[in-house]
């Protein structure tokens, strides 16, 4: 597989912390307050909401025409992305909110710095998009840094500032296994497409590989020098990208989680941190510390680029 640069996207005074998808947009969210919007082939970014800090995480809900923001604070702010006017700022989580994910057409999940996942309703009203606070739900007393839900299966995957990743059930939210094996912390998760494999990445730099089904470690290699801040699966299934606090972000066959490519500074990539990464397409988009959001294409391993 041959990584190439594509386009370097400024305009972020802050870190870019969280990206996500809309259409033939990626919209990134910085440290600045900013959420942008970038559109296809390099165009130039365009504001779509402020909120007065840090963002941290960032969701589409395209069935109900919203975006979800969530905050260095912990505030999540509700916009309705038909006339981009925010419609709910809700406080619940005392120490940020580092990663949003809905559970199923009608409910999101939130995971907090305070170690707790909020749960929430969500409905279309005529006046915009409102959330309702269903449950929180106290898991750890660090951090929850990320979550991943495997509809197929009925599971959402946690990871855990003490080290494991929490499994549930996407239902009712009980609690059905807990993994352990990151030094540091379990700071990423991702379901693999085609396999009933969970993957996690840790403070500690690895990759981890667990069976969705009991719970069993797979896997377990180092795969960078500093933590993981995000995984995900390009949507053909074929290859994971991950990203971390080294400055990196690499590519691994989906198959067998062997090294397929290396975006760092050399390539044309980020300067300090890769905080977060997205797929559009055959594009991958990564964003850090360096205040920037970088597209890749790539080729081979059945990749088009486009």
């Amino acid at each position: 597989m041959h990584p190439a640069m594509v386009h370097r996207l400024s305009g972020h005074r802050g870190p870019v912390y969280a990206l996500a998808v809309r259409g033939d947009r990626v919209l990134s969210g910085s440290g600045d307050g900013m959420v942008a919007a970038w559109g296809p082939d390099g165009v130039a970014g365009e504001a779509l909401a402020q909120v007065g800090q840090a963002v941290f995480a960032l969701a589409v809900l395209d069935r109900h025409e919203a975006l979800l923001i969530g905050t260095e604070g912990g505030d999540l702010h509700v916009v309705d992305l038909r006339d981009r006017r925010e419609v709910q700022r809700l406080v619940l989580h005392r120490r940020g909110i580092f990663r949003i994910a809905a559970l199923d057409e009608h409910r999101v999940a939130c995971a907090g710095g305070d170690g707790t996942l909020s749960v929430w309703s969500v409905l279309r009203r005529e006046d915009g998009p409102r959330l309702t606070l269903q449950r929180q739900i106290p898991l750890v007393e660090e951090k929850l840094r990320d979550l991943a839900v495997n509809a197929v299966e009925g599971l959402v995957a946690v990871a855990c500032g003490d080290g494991s990743v929490r499994v549930l059930d996407r239902d009712d939210l009980n609690e059905r296994q807990t993994l352990t094996g990151h030094a540091g912390g379990a700071t990423s998760v991702a379901w693999h497409p085609r396999k009933p494999v969970l993957l996690s990445g840790g403070k500690d730099g690895h990759l981890r590989a667990w069976h969705a089904g009991h719970g069993a470690p797979l896997l377990a290699q180092a795969a960078h020098r500093a933590g993981i801040y995000a995984l995900a699966f390009d949507p053909q299934g074929l290859v994971l990208a991950s990203a971390s606090r080294d400055k990196t972000a690499k590519l691994w066959r989906a198959d067998d989680l062997e090294a397929e490519g290396r975006l760092d500074r050399a390539a044309g990539g980020h300067t300090h941190s890769v905080n977060h990464l997205c797929w559009r397409g055959g594009r991958l988009f990564t964003g850090g510390d360096d205040r920037l959001v970088i597209e890749w294409s790539l080729s081979g391993g059945g990749i088009d680029g486009r």
